[in-house]
């Protein structure tokens, strides 16, 4: 595999683009991962949160086009970050741009299940338990009451945007194909109905499951480099 690819990973509510940073020296040497910072994350603490997923798509569109050259591309988004990829799809779609040679879905629901949650809507200990529950929050947050209120406003704003976000549902299918991961254990997710995602698009779809939770690609991060790795090589060997 000789071919110069770019792999933009779109994190989870509440991540910064930090989150992939263990990523970088773990794919082949042709792919260049590039981690895209969300407003009022990372390195762009200071700008302001999203209102809406409609405002975070078209921001995290604008990056991505500033990134794309002639050189074929991917898409990975994790949880929150799987739906925004999901969006991109359609806006990229829309604008008539080069598409991704695949995308992975992971950790989230077919968007036409809606979540039951509410927990933008959570205050104090309450919102804080659910957050654990979740997993895949560093433990020196979760002690530090300072960097708690710090953080507060941001996950719940992130929260906010997927637990209210209301998807077109009759839109063309996306003509990309499409990887979906899961973990077998995640329970935010409908792990018997996965396999729905399939209703949205109109390329080729592939399923892989791992044994964890929601912060499956945590707790199997090589497992899911390698997957992701194997199925950009089977992808471009393909094209």
């Amino acid at each position: 595999m000789s071919t110069k690819m770019k792999l933009f990973c779109i994190p989870y509510a509440g991540g910064s683009a930090s989150v992939y940073s263990s990523w970088k020296k773990a794919f082949l040497p042709n792919i260049e991962l590039i981690p895209i910072e969300l407003a009022g994350k990372g390195s762009r603490f200071n700008q302001p949160l999203y209102e809406n997923i409609e405002q975070a798509v078209s921001d995290i569109l604008s990056i991505l086009q500033s990134k794309l050259d002639s050189s074929p591309y991917a898409l990975f988004g994790h949880s929150m970050g799987a739906l925004l990829s999901f969006e991109l799809l359609h806006a990229l779609k829309e604008q008539n741009a080069p598409m991704p040679i695949t995308t992975f879905l992971s950790g989230k629901n077919p968007p036409h299940i809606t979540p039951t949650t509410n927990r933008h809507k959570l205050d104090g200990r309450e919102f804080w338990e659910e957050v654990r529950s979740m997993g895949g929050t560093p433990a020196e947050l979760m002690t530090s009451t300072e960097l708690m209120e710090l953080f507060t406003p941001i996950l719940k704003r992130d929260f906010k945007l997927v637990e209210t976000y209301a998807p077109n549902l009759n839109r063309e299918l996306i003509t990309s194909p499409v990887t979906v991961l899961y973990g077998t254990k995640d329970q935010t997710v409908s792990v018997d109905r996965m396999a729905e995602w399939n209703r949205y698009t109109s390329e080729e779809i592939s399923f892989y499951n791992f044994d964890g939770g929601h912060f499956f690609i945590q707790e199997h991060e090589q497992a899911v480099i390698t997957r992701v790795n194997q199925s950009l090589l089977s992808t471009t060997i393909k094209a």
